[in-house]
């Protein structure tokens, strides 16, 4: 008798969607021995990311925010590895891992795709070479080395006349990344600068940049501006209508016309679907694959979002 074929599930991704979803099957259907599922994911750990900003802080060891996926999973396989492509007609996803990034074909009977976003720069001239971004554990380990750095270098003799753009730091985008950010930094810095000799706190200069009339829009003008507030309190420079629109060697060029003298930017004013999404032959609104109710990409059985 010939061998019953496994039902596949495929879940690409391992971001809060991800992963609750592999997390519920790991304890229903994947009990089952007819049904095989596989994660896809480029890191093998779940990131907690509205804590990334602690990390870049030095609030929070990296540790507290992240737990391996292996050891989340009893019963669902595990990939680590990039997605390269989704082909809906032939149920195939191609992903590469290794050193050699090396390419593999996944097929699956269902699949869930949950990859989430990338950076959007906007074509912003010199932005993508520049500007320093907080979407991974990479990119918080990267700041607050970063943050250092400045602080070790503008502290040197020798730096005295570039203190000024090293010792300036500007954050663009003032939602829920931004400020948490931009509080985390002004916050570390403000301490540091106490244990290096040459520097002085009045020398620091934290701005927040952002495009709409208030910050943290998403939970009303009166709580945005009591968050300005207290943000200026602690001497954070606010721009609202204003965006940024280039970076150069010399600093961060604003829509005002105004340049600020500036050696950080930190990025956290966009994003965008994953670009694998773009090839797909699937309805989509600004980019995103557009679902049901029951979050299933129409004319496209057993595929979900």
């Amino acid at each position: 008798m010939a061998e019953q074929k496994k039902t596949r599930i495929v879940i690409l991704g391992g971001g809060f969607a991800g992963l609750h979803a592999a997390i519920h099957l790991d304890d229903t259907l994947a009990r089952d021995p007819d049904v095989e599922i596989t994660l896809v994911n480029r890191d093998n750990f779940f990131l907690f990311t509205p804590m990334l900003h602690e990390v870049a802080a030095s609030d929070l060891d990296l540790t507290n925010i992240v737990n391996p996926v292996r050891k989340l999973l009893k019963r669902i396989d595990f990939f680590a590895g990039e997605v390269e492509s989704i082909n809906l007609e032939r149920k195939l996803v191609t992903v590469s891992h290794g050193f050699d990034h090396h390419h593999h074909e996944l097929p699956y009977d269902h699949l869930v795709i949950g990859l989430g976003s990338v950076t959007n720069f906007f074509n912003l001239p010199g932005l993508e070479q520049r500007a320093l971004t907080m979407k991974s554990l990479g990119d918080a380990i990267h700041l607050r080395n970063r943050l250092i750095a400045h602080l070790e270098e503008a502290d040197t003799e020798c730096s005295a006349a570039v203190r000024r753009p090293l010792l300036t730091f500007v954050v663009a985008g003032g939602g829920f990344a931004g400020v948490e950010t931009i509080a985390g930094i002004n916050d570390f810095i403000r301490e540091a600068v106490h244990f290096y000799t040459n520097l002085r706190e009045d020398m620091l200069r934290v701005v927040l940049v952002h495009p709409g009339n208030v910050i943290l829009l998403e939970l009303g003008e009166k709580l945005g501006r009591y968050t300005e507030k207290k943000l200026a309190e602690r001497g954070v420079e606010i721009r609202v209508n204003t965006r940024v629109i280039g970076v150069t060697d010399s600093g961060v060029q604003l829509s005002t016309g105004e340049q600020i003298e500036s050696k950080a930017l930190i990025w956290t004013a966009g994003t965008s679907p994953n670009p694998v999404l773009d090839s797909l032959p699937c309805v989509k609104e600004r980019g995103r694959l557009k679902v049901d109710e029951m979050l299933r990409v129409p004319d496209w059985p057993g595929v979900g979002r």
